[in-house]
């Protein structure tokens, strides 16, 4: 992938039309897939599931064990993370979890 970011553009504060960091266009992306994938939203394939995911994780620079909880409509209900841990694994502690409910 190119670091080339040329074609995008933004305005900066006083109306000067310039090109777009590369943060700038990834923010602007989370943006446009928030908006995709809010609560009540069906997430009923697997492209919709991988899209909801690396939007709710792509931002952690750690792993992240999560539970999203859908409705008998696969719609969302809610996304909790639970549990943070490293590349090669997350302590995950059910009991703790559960009290939390």
């Amino acid at each position: 992938m190119s670091n080339d970011t040329t074609h995008f553009f933004t305005t900066d504060a006083t109306g000067i039309i310039r090109p777009a960091t590369a943060d700038e266009i990834l923010d602007a992306a989370r943006v446009i897939l928030s908006r995709r994938i809010r609560r009540g939203a069906s997430i009923a394939n697997p492209r919709a599931t991988r899209e909801f995911l690396r939007l709710r994780l792509a931002i952690h620079d750690h792993e992240v064990f999560a539970i999203l909880f859908l409705d008998n409509r696969h719609r969302l209900i809610e996304f909790v993370p639970l549990f943070r841990g490293t590349i090669d694994g997350a302590s995950v502690h059910p009991a703790r979890w559960s009290r939390k409910r």
